[in-house]
């Protein structure tokens, strides 16, 4: 195919009420003919240059569309000036919600769209890819987000598009029926489980019980709070001032001696360790529960 830039013959010209559609990235003979019969004799696919962005326009010149039809071998008088400008629509709220719930894999999520922008858009599929979505700064559902999409027109060419909408889901959390203390084991008794409505990317909260029992907050969390996840660990497996079991593993040469604990910690992490024979301090890992290693 052969491609021919035509500065000369483009101009934007907004006094010009009519315009033709166009959907290609590209400007073709075939695309004057629909509104320049004479122009049907020219190769079809001659591209005569790029098609505008959207919300602008082209304009061809008659006088250039004779020159160019006269070096295709084709006689043509009087032609008139044809414009062209990208084919748009007004984005609607179905089509932009599809595409939303497009975005959850069908997850369960309540989508209610307040508002975008812009209205007019080029025709195209509408897009709202996760990536987008700006999280709102605290876990109120009745909160808008604004999620940032595009429109995919031409040859894989995107228009941006902003919307707002309140985006929840119905799920559970953990809340504290007593003040949980830093540092002691949280007890059954001491949280329940209950539903409400979130954000649906809002993951702070712990959602089951198993994620809290038995775990152990890093500050007080007061009674009727949420248990958030970076609130609570894991319960160490190894207390300070707890005597523990060393093993000690040279080659094939093992011996076993009692340590105390000179930090907490949990399994697969490194504590210090006291020597309770020589008063010696040492570096060892936590295999499990009251017990380290050294090799």
């Amino acid at each position: 195919m052969i491609f021919m830039a035509l500065p000369l013959l483009l101009a934007i010209t907004p006094q010009l009420d009519a315009c033709l559609p166009i959907q290609d990235d590209r400007i073709y003979a075939r695309d004057v003919a629909a509104a320049v019969p004479a122009f049907a004799t020219v190769a079809a696919d001659f591209a005569l240059g790029y098609a505008p962005a959207p919300g602008t326009r082209r304009v061809f010149k008659g006088e250039a569309l004779e020159r160019l039809a006269r070096n295709q071998g084709v006689t043509a008088e009087a032609l008139p000036d044809v414009c062209f400008e990208r084919a748009m629509e007004t984005l609607k709220a179905p089509e932009i919600l599809e595409a939303m719930r497009g975005a959850w894999n069908g997850s369960d999520v309540n989508l209610e769209l307040r508002s975008w922008t812009p209205q007019i858009a080029p025709q195209g599929r509408v897009v709202f890819p996760r990536a987008g979505l700006q999280l709102p700064a605290a876990s109120d559902p009745a909160a808008e987000v604004v999620w940032r999409g595009y429109v995919v027109y031409g040859n894989n060419r995107r228009f941006g598009v902003s919307a707002r909408a309140r985006i929840t889901t119905s799920t559970t959390r953990v809340v504290a029926v007593a003040d949980l203390s830093a540092g002691a084991l949280v007890r059954e008794d001491q949280v329940r489980l209950e539903s409400f409505d979130t954000f649906a990317l809002d993951d702070r909260p712990a959602r089951h019980l198993e994620e809290v029992v038995g775990y152990v907050p890093r500050t007080l969390i007061r009674s009727g709070s949420t248990v958030l996840r970076n609130q609570i660990s894991r319960a160490p497996e190894v207390a300070r001032g707890q005597v523990v079991q060393v093993e000690v593993t040279a080659g094939a040469a093992r011996l076993m001696l009692e340590g105390r604990a000179q930090t907490d910690g949990v399994t697969g992490t490194t504590i210090l360790v006291k020597n309770l024979a020589s008063g010696k301090d040492f570096r060892a890992r936590v295999t499990g529960k009251g017990k380290v290693s050294v090799q």
